[in-house]
C-alpha cells in the first residue's frame, strides 16, 4: 500500500512509528517518491517530545489560555484550534511537496508539531511582549488597545460588539449613535489613547445609550453610519444565520447538513463525497494491496 501511495501521515508520538517500521526515514529511503508527514504534540528534538499532548493542554503550555478569558481567570478557546491549525499547517507543507515532486522526482520528511502551529498564531502577543515588555492582558470581549471596541447590552437583552477604528469612525459613531457630536473635539474622548485611558467612563455612556434601544434597532442605525459591528451570537443563532453556507453529506445514519467548504470556486458548487460506513471498503483495499 505504501509503495503506491504519495502521502503517509502519522500522529503517535515521537517514535513510536519508527518502533513500529513505519519511520519517515526508512520509508523515504525504501520510496523516494514518498512524502511522509508527522503529526506530534511537540517537536520530536524539543525537550518537550514525551510530554503527551491534547488540544486544550497545548493552549495552556503556548500562552494562549493566558491571554484568552477574563481578567478573573483564563479561558479555553471554544474549538480545538491547536489540533486545527496543525492540520492546515500540514496540508499547506504537502501541497508544496507535491508541487516541488514534480520538479524533482522525490518526496520529502514533514514534521509538524500542535506547539509550533499555535506558536505561530502567537506571534502577535510573543512579539508585545518580546519587543514591548508586556503581553496583552485578558479583556474579555474587549480590545486592550482600541477603544471603544467592546460588547455592549441592548434594550431586550442581546449584546453587540462595536469597533471603532479611527477617529472618522469615531465621529461617526458621536454624531450618528450617541447622538453627542461634541465628544470629537471636547472631553476626555478626543484620541484614541485617551479613550483607552478613560475607557470606564466612556463604556458608561455607550451602556447607557445601547440599553435604549432593541438588538435589531440599533444594528440597523449602526449598518446605516457605516460602524464596525458584530452581534454576541449563540451556536443557535449560527445555526439559523444567513450567511451560513451548508452542504448535504450522506452518511449512514442519514443525511447532515454541513457547514460549506470556505474557500468558494466561482461558478462551481460544492459537492462532498458520502461517509461510508464502518468496513465497507475493507474488501476494496485488501483486493488491490492484498
Amino acid at each position: 500500500m505504501i509503495a503506491k501511495a504519495d502521502i503517509f501521515i502519522q500522529n503517535l508520538m515521537p517514535g513510536a512509528a519508527a518502533r513500529a517500521g513505519f519511520g519517515s526515514d526508512d520509508l523515504r529511503t525504501r520510496f523516494p517518491r514518498l512524502i511522509t508527514c508527522d503529526l506530534s504534540g511537540y517537536a520530536a528534538d524539543g525537550p518537550s517530545r514525551e510530554m503527551k499532548s491534547y488540544d486544550m493542554l497545548v493552549q495552556a503550555e503556548t500562552g494562549l489560555a493566558a491571554i484568552t478569558g477574563t481578567p478573573d481567570e483564563p479561558g479555553r478557546v471554544g474549538v480545538s484550534v491547536c489540533d486545527i491549525a496543525a492540520g492546515m499547517y500540514a496540508t499547506q507543507a504537502i501541497l508544496v511537496a507535491l508541487l516541488e515532486r514534480q520538479a524533482t522526482g522525490k518526496g520529502k520528511a514533514i514534521a509538524v508539531s500542535l506547539f509550533d502551529g499555535m506558536a505561530d498564531w502567537m506571534t502577535v502577543p510573543l512579539l508585545h511582549f518580546d519587543y514591548g515588555g508586556k503581553a496583552p492582558g485578558r479583556v474579555g470581549l474587549k480590545h486592550p488597545s482600541i477603544a471603544p471596541y467592546s460588547s455592549f447590552r441592548t434594550k431586550d437583552g442581546a449584546q453587540i460588539v462595536i469597533s471603532i477604528q479611527n477617529e472618522r469612525e469615531w465621529a461617526q459613531f458621536c454624531a450618528e449613535i450617541l447622538e453627542q457630536p461634541e465628544l470629537v473635539s471636547e472631553g476626555l474622548f478626543t484620541t484614541n489613547d485617551s479613550r483607552v485611558m478613560h475607557r470606564a467612563e466612556l463604556e458608561k455612556r455607550i451602556a447607557a445609550r445601547f440599553a435604549q434601544d432593541d438588538a435589531g434597532i440599533l444594528a440597523a442605525k449602526l449598518l446605516a453610519a457605516g460602524i464596525a459591528f458584530g452581534r454576541v451570537n449563540e451556536v443557535a443563532d449560527l445555526s439559523r444565520h444567513g450567511d451560513l453556507r451548508r452542504v448535504e453529506v450522506a452518511t449512514p445514519s442519514g443525511p447532515v447538513a454541513m457547514p460549506a467548504p470556505p474557500a468558494r470556486v466561482i461558478g462551481e458548487e460544492s459537492v462532498l463525497g458520502r461517509v461510508p460506513a464502518l468496513g465497507e471498503h475493507t474488501g476494496a483495499v485488501r483486493r488491490e494491496f492484498g
